[in-house]
Order: structure tokens, then sequence, then C-alpha cells
């Protein structure tokens, strides 16, 4: 049996930290990045955080959400259509920073990125997240922290029983 990776309220400040002084040291600043949050319901937390962090002249950075499947719902059209219609307004010249709290399986950041770059060929995308785990199949730009899904379960502090992570009978 798993342990829970339990991730409380000043480690997740923390590790946020952690990402904000990689995107900085990168370069990545309001004046040429827009954040998306991936999964607002997991996400928001660590998007608004660097939203600010990343502020530039006085600009917080440009940002939007999305939202992707759990992973007892299918990635099919009308999820596509979703995420297309929020991403029609950004401006394409800056970078796409999509943000995660947690890359557990990976695949929804892969079709998101696949579907981004579809029907947006020349846009910058940069991937980040607080926690990956070893064994995704998609593999972030930038990572604060790896752990092993194997091993523990990742669990934040403010997160309560979601049905959607049940396994399966």
């Amino acid at each position: 049996m798993r342990q829970v990776k339990m991730v409380g309220l000043i480690e997740e400040h923390s590790i946020i930290m952690r990402l904000a002084i990689m995107l900085n040291l990168q370069g990545f600043s309001a004046s040429n990045s827009t954040l998306v949050a991936v999964s607002s319901d997991y996400s928001s937390i660590v998007w608004q955080v660097l939203r600010h962090h990343l502020s530039h002249n006085g600009e917080v950075c440009d940002g939007f959400t999305v939202d992707v499947p759990y992973p007892d719902e299918v990635w099919d059209w009308t999820t596509e259509r979703k995420i297309l219609r929020a991403c029609e307004p950004v401006t394409y010249r800056k970078n796409l920073i999509l943000i995660e709290a947690g890359v557990i399986r990976g695949s929804n950041y892969r079709n998101l990125v696949g579907l981004i770059k579809k029907y947006n060929p020349d846009q910058k995308i940069v991937t980040a997240t607080m926690y990956e785990n070893y064994h995704s199949a998609f593999k972030s730009d930038y990572v604060a922290e790896y752990y092993d899904d194997a091993q523990s379960d990742l669990t934040f502090w403010w997160e309560r029983y979601n049905k959607h992570w049940e396994p399966k009978a």
C-alpha cells in the first residue's frame, strides 16, 4: 500500500518559491510570458503566486485557466473546444507557461501541449510543475521536486475527497 505524501502549507509555499526562482532565473516575466493554470481546481494556488512573482515593471503576468479531464473522464472534442476557446485571446508572441501542481501520469500535459501545437504550431510552450512523478509519461521543462507515485500518493493540505480519483473495481 502506498504512503501518503502530504504536502503541507509551508512545504507548498517553499516549492512554489523554488519554481518561481527557476522561472525568474531563466528570464520569464510578465513582459514575455502568459501563465496557464492546468486544472484550475489543483493548480490555481501555484499559478496565482507565480503570476505575481513574474511581475515586471509593475505589471502582473497575464494568465488564464484550462480544465483537463480527471482520471475517470475522457479527453474528447468537447474538452478540446473548451481549451481552444480559452486560448483564443492569448498573445502568441509570448511564452505560454503551463503550470501544474502535480504531474502524476502526464497524459493531460501531453494532450494539452499537443492540442496547442496542433492549432498554433509556432507557439512557444513551457511546462512547469511543483511535483512530478518519476514515472510520468510527460517530462516537464521545470520541476521543483520529483516523487515516486508507486510509493507515495501526492496529496495537498487543502484536498478533500474527490470521487474522480477512486480506483476502478
